[in-house]
C-alpha cells in the first residue's frame, strides 16, 4: 500500500513580486484584469485581484460563481467556454485589459482542449492598440503521472506543441514557441520571463510565464 502524501509548495508570492516589477518597469497603469479560467478565484486569481481596479473571471462551470465572489469581492464572474468565446468574438468585444491571465487546466479538458494551447493565439483580441499589457500563464515543466494510460493523449499533445518528445520541458526552448504564437498576432514582445509557481514533492514542476506585449 502506498500512503505517501503529496507535498505542494506554492510560490505565488514570487510570481506576484515579478509581475509587479514588470508593471512598474513599463509604467503600466492600474491593472484591469481578465482571467480566462477564473474557477472559484483561488490560487493566483485572488492575489491578482488585490492589485487590480477591476477583475473579470470567466469559467464554464456556473457552480464556481459563489466561491469566486467570496474569494474576489471586487470581481465579476462570467460563465462561458473561454476557448470558444475567444475564437468567435470580435476584437474588443468583451473589453480590453492590461493584465491577461490564462490559468487553464493542466490536462486535456472540455471539447478536446489541451492546457492553453488553443487559446493563446487569440490574445490580441483583448489588447488596446499602443498599450503595453502583461500576459501570464502556467507552464508545466515536469508533468506527473505520465505513465498512466489516460495521460497518453495529453503527452502526445505536449510533444506536438513543444516540438519535443522529452518529458521534462526545456523552459528556454519553450519561450521560442510562445514568441512565435505572439508574433503571428502581430504583437510586439517587449519582455518575457518565467518564475517557479509551485513545487510538488520538492520538484519545480510548474512555472508561470510572463510576457509584456504591445499591439
Amino acid at each position: 500500500m502506498n500512503d505517501m502524501k503529496t507535498i505542494w509548495e506554492s510560490k505565488s508570492e514570487d510570481v506576484m513580486r515579478e509581475l509587479l516589477i514588470l508593471k512598474d518597469r513599463y509604467v503600466i497603469e492600474e491593472l484591469k484584469t481578465i482571467e480566462l479560467y477564473g474557477g472559484d478565484g483561488h490560487s493566483l486569481s485572488d492575489k491578482m485581484a488585490e492589485q487590480s481596479v477591476s477583475f473579470v473571471g470567466y469559467d464554464i462551470n456556473p457552480d464556481k460563481e459563489e466561491g469566486f465572489k467570496n474569494n474576489i469581492p471586487n470581481g465579476e464572474f462570467r460563465c462561458g467556454d473561454s476557448v470558444r468565446m475567444m475564437r468567435t468574438m470580435q476584437e474588443g468585444e468583451i473589453g480590453t485589459y492590461n493584465l491577461i491571465s490564462v490559468d487553464s487546466p493542466i490536462c486535456i479538458y472540455g471539447e478536446g482542449y489541451c492546457e492553453h494551447f488553443e487559446i493563446l493565439q487569440y490574445i490580441y483580441k483583448l489588447l488596446r492598440k499602443g498599450r503595453k499589457v502583461i500576459c501570464v500563464f502556467p507552464v508545466t515543466k515536469e508533468p506527473y503521472d505520465t505513465e498512466k494510460a489516460e495521460n497518453r493523449a495529453w503527452m502526445n499533445r505536449r510533444a506536438e506543441f513543444y516540438e519535443s518528445e522529452e518529458k521534462n520541458l526545456d523552459l528556454d526552448a519553450a519561450l521560442k514557441i510562445y514568441d512565435r504564437i505572439f508574433y503571428r498576432q502581430n504583437l510586439k514582445v517587449v519582455e518575457r520571463c518565467y518564475v517557479c509557481r509551485e513545487y510538488r514533492n520538492g520538484i519545480d514542476w510548474m512555472y508561470e510565464y510572463m510576457y509584456v506585449l504591445e499591439k
